[in-house]
């Protein structure tokens, strides 16, 4: 593959997880709309978020429900809360105390050396 095209190619996955990032904040802002209320809402083709969801939903961080309003057949995006990656016994484990004191530590350390 010639660098060029390479490139394009590398520089076009950087938009597009750009893209599916800014779309999927918008969707836990603005839960339960559908792909078309979505690209009303977010000023975007229904092309583009039809094809940032169906990405964000092969990567598993949103949900797609058929639905009916209004007689017409839709498709519902919901996102994913974070306590849906992980099974009932990393919950468990995460409640006890002290389990992200090492993580506080690190953010503190990382926010000093920012600060200096």
């Amino acid at each position: 593959m010639p660098l060029k095209t390479a490139q394009a190619i590398h520089r076009r996955h950087g938009i597009a997880e750009d893209t599916d990032w800014e779309l999927y904040e918008w969707i836990e802002e603005h839960p339960n709309l559908s792909i078309y209320e979505l690209a009303k809402s977010i000023n975007w083709s229904h092309g583009k978020v039809y094809s940032s969801v169906k990405r964000l939903t092969n990567d598993g961080l949103v949900n797609v429900e058929n639905a009916i309003r209004n007689g017409r057949s839709v498709s519902i995006v919901t996102y994913k809360k974070w306590q849906e990656f992980f099974t009932s016994e990393e919950l468990d484990e995460m409640r006890q105390p002290g389990y992200f004191d090492e993580i506080e530590e690190i953010i503190e350390r990382s926010k000093r050396m920012h600060n200096s």
